[in-house]
């Protein structure tokens, strides 16, 4: 199956939230093309359109697939290749994803996965594509054949680091401190209907700080082995009983005196390569400024007018930036973004874009000249 100037594309997942995020994402796209769906055990051989649909949205009009196996990779890898696949989104566990990602890479295909197994590798590139670009370069040291492993970053990082990206650029930075309030949904599937039925929610998310310093230190260069750096960074991170949507506290010290006209500055006019090749994800503004408080609720689907993520493929993908004050070398924000879009899938098919639009992947039946840009 292939459609004149779409790419085909399979999801490992198949009830998690992320995995219909990627479901919903792809149905309407005009580049992208979902093929399969590779689930467990408990959704092999059911029809993508019979499985419970978890998302507050409205189930879009899905394409007649039946869910395979992950059982046998030899078996799927020869599926895959029938069906020309060429990209494909993982949304697995760690424990599955550990071996099956690699083994995909390996037999020739493009793997982005969200495993957060893989983001400390350092011949795994880890990318927020709207920050971090350039690090796709890490891809030509990997050696998987003719394929491709990617790394997403944790689903909090991806607006954290976007927030912090044109400050560090221009201004040397001392500390940071980020409170974080995570969404039910960041959990999964699972902690949301728990939650929804007033289930206790723990407020404590085991390694989520950790992951936080590490992805942060990563993909914004932070940690460059100079032991005579300044920079401190504390982190706190608590689940609150909110279905979807993070947020997060931040503030920053500066080495020298900023004004909030400059801070402002600096986040308006940043504009990356997603920007400039007007991909179908990309926001024409990384970040929406709210006047007031932020609602999370509400400023999550920034991005667009829509909240119609199945036909607008900009809505929920920009960051929300509030309650900005600014005090001598001291600047504090508040930020609010979608989880499993602009933190998720959504920045999962825009990496898919980039790649596409950067020549780093291409399908063989279709030429770049048929994706409309």
């Amino acid at each position: 199956m292939q459609d004149l100037g779409r790419v085909n594309c399979a999801i490992l997942g198949s009830r998690g939230l992320v995995a219909q995020r990627y479901i919903q994402r792809l149905v309407n796209h005009n580049w992208l093309l979902p093929v399969m769906v590779i689930g467990s055990n408990s959704t092999v051989g059911t029809k993508i359109t019979d499985l419970p649909w978890f998302l507050d949205e409205k189930k879009p009009l899905l394409p007649d697939i039946t869910v395979e196996s992950l059982d046998n990779i030899d078996l799927l890898v020869e599926n895959l290749r029938k069906k020309n696949v060429q990209i494909i989104f993982s949304a697995l566990p760690d424990s599955v994803a550990t071996e099956v990602d690699i083994k995909l890479a390996m037999s020739g295909f493009t793997v982005i996965s969200h495993a957060s197994v893989h983001r400390l590798k350092q011949n795994i590139p880890l990318i927020v594509p709207d920050v971090n670009p350039d690090d796709l370069r890490v891809l030509n040291s990997q050696k998987f054949s003719s394929g491709f492993l990617i790394s997403c970053s944790n689903c909090m990082v991806m607006p954290l680091s976007l927030a912090l990206k044109p400050l560090f650029s221009e201004i040397n930075c001392i500390s940071i401190k980020i409170n974080t309030q995570q969404s039910l949904s960041g959990g999964g599937r699972k902690l949301l209907a728990s939650g929804r039925k007033g289930g206790k929610i723990d407020s404590f998310i085991p390694g989520e700080r950790e992951s936080i310093i590490n992805e942060l230190n990563r993909i914004l260069c932070l940690d460059l082995g100079n032991k005579e750096s300044k920079l401190k960074m504390e982190v706190n991170c608590c689940r609150v009983s909110r279905d979807y949507g993070h947020s997060a506290e931040i503030e920053v010290i500066f080495d020298e005196d900023v004004s909030a006209h400059k801070i402002i500055n600096l986040w308006s006019e940043y504009s990356t390569k997603i920007q400039k090749l007007k991909l179908p994800s990309a926001p024409a503004h990384p970040f929406v400024f709210i006047d007031g408080k932020i609602d999370t609720n509400l400023h999550r689907w920034v991005g667009s007018k829509s909240r119609k993520p199945s036909k607008d493929l900009c809505s929920a993908m920009s960051v929300a930036l509030g309650e900005i004050e600014v005090t001598s070398k001291k600047l504090s924000f508040k930020l609010a973004s979608e989880n499993t879009i602009k933190g998720a899938a959504g920045s999962g098919v825009l990496m898919a874009e980039l790649l596409l639009a950067d020549g780093v992947i291409h399908d063989s039946n279709t030429s770049l000249n048929e994706l409309v840009f």
